[in-house]
């Protein structure tokens, strides 16, 4: 189709097009629509076909400008549109009335990723600091590991009901006069009881057949309606009482959890296997601090478009967690604090990813297929199905450009670090506890 295009660069982001369709082509457009309209109208006192063109154009002419219109910017932007790496929705800015005796002229403007000479990204310091690993966080993971081959054993000795303690019951609930249960053998779990929670208090320090009685308030967390948060004279006898047993560990039940080698082959590969986690957070930490420096050094401007992207995949990410820990997905709300933080890291993840995408052009990082191929295998494996369904899925949604950009930002990233000038800090290490904590922490990261 014919016309002039003149682009003008109104920022590093901004595009404003300008198209001026010629008279002739936009004469042929209309005679065209006026020819179509008068095969098919239908009015009174014309045979079909026969209605003169000055009849239609009194009758339907504002609406076939208005279609004529239409057609002739949507043809042209879509002739134009693979000449730009656009970042939002185009929008009309001006458009001026269609004649069959004038050119029809209209303004465009797009919003396009930035053009980034990215400076500052080889050879940048970055803190890399990896927490040592104690002997009594190696001794945690032992004692975890420990809890696996925990057994329920009768206690044979003679000493009195602890907590964490099953305790076979014999009970009596009263209230008053009124016996509301009677139980000639139920178990009681002194640390998860759900049946007659808060009758452990009174069971701590008895023996077997021991009795006793006492007040009891029912804990809300019955599955009993009707003894809920109520109190109630309770008589009991401990009938049996069984613990968990956590056996200690020696060489051969080593081997039987398969650490050839025995409980020092063990020791050695848990504390391996904490020593690579702290390694690899160290390594996340790094890129995380080596981003900031680079987005820090490269100061740009950042369409809208693409930090509302940022913004909504992360409000997203954030609400399914929420989800997963318990609150009503219908009822999750967040602040304006939450937002305003939410916005900042979203144009910070907008700005990365076009830096990451900068540097790996210059530096011609590039993915192949065999990662794609190994990472849909990975994806694959995680959600138990084949590779040739995820594949599939990936195409449906027209989502492989996306995993191929997402590699190419881990790759890129990966190659920085690489490149970086990395100030190793050993920190030292912390209670096991406080470790634990700060582990949990980096897997909400």
């Amino acid at each position: 189709m014919q016309y002039d295009l003149q682009i003008e660069n109104v920022s590093n982001i901004k595009r404003r097009l300008r198209f001026t369709i010629t008279q002739d082509v936009v004469q042929t457009e209309l005679d065209k629509a006026y020819q179509d309209l008068k095969k098919q109208a239908n009015l009174p006192g014309f045979r079909r076909g026969k209605v003169p063109r000055s009849i239609l154009e009194a009758r339907f002419g504002r609406r076939v400008n208005s279609d004529v219109s239409s057609q002739l910017i949507d043809r042209s932007w879509r002739d134009v549109i693979d000449q730009f790496e656009l970042a939002g929705q185009p929008r009309l800015e001006d458009s001026g009335k269609i004649s069959k005796k004038s050119d029809f002229i209209f303004v465009i403007e797009v919003d396009v990723k930035p053009e980034v000479d990215v400076e500052n990204y080889k050879g940048v310091d970055v803190p890399f600091r990896v927490q040592a690993v104690s002997d009594d966080e190696v001794q945690a993971e032992i004692d975890q590991q420990l809890q696996g081959q925990a057994r329920i054993e009768e206690v044979t000795d003679d000493r009195g009901v602890e907590p964490g303690d099953y305790v076979l019951t014999e009970m009596v609930l009263t209230d008053g006069d009124e016996e509301t249960a009677r139980e000639a053998g139920t178990l009681i779990k002194t640390d998860e009881e759900r049946y007659y929670p808060g009758v452990e208090a009174l069971l701590y320090g008895m023996k077997k057949d021991e009795e006793k009685v006492g007040a009891v308030t029912i804990g809300e967390n019955t599955i009993f309606e009707h003894l809920r948060g109520k109190e109630f004279q309770a008589s009991v006898k401990v009938l049996n009482i069984q613990a968990q047993t956590v056996p200690a560990l020696d060489d051969a039940l080593a081997e039987t959890m398969g650490y050839e080698g025995g409980a020092d082959a063990m020791r050695a590969a848990l504390r391996m296997k904490l020593e690579q986690s702290r390694e690899e957070a160290a390594r996340n930490d790094a890129r995380v601090l080596l981003l900031q420096s680079i987005v820090n050094d490269n100061d740009f401007e950042i369409p809208d478009a693409m930090v509302d992207e940022q913004l909504q995949a992360l409000v997203e990410e954030l609400k399914v967690r929420r989800a997963y820990s318990g609150q009503n997905p219908d009822q999750i709300r967040f602040s304006d604090a939450e937002m305003s933080d939410l916005r900042r890291r979203a144009t910070f993840a907008a700005k990365a990813s076009v830096l990451l995408e900068s540097i790996a052009r210059k530096e011609e990082i590039n993915v192949g297929d065999d990662v794609i191929d190994a990472r849909i295998a990975e994806i694959a494996g995680m959600r138990g199905q084949t590779p040739e369904a995820i594949r599939g899925y990936l195409l449906k949604e027209n989502a492989m450009d996306t995993l191929r950009a997402r590699l190419s930002e881990e790759k890129t990233l990966e190659w920085l670090l690489e490149h970086a000038a990395l100030q190793h800090e050993e920190v030292g290490a912390e209670p096991a506890t406080e470790a634990e904590e700060v582990s949990a922490a980096s897997e909400e990261e």
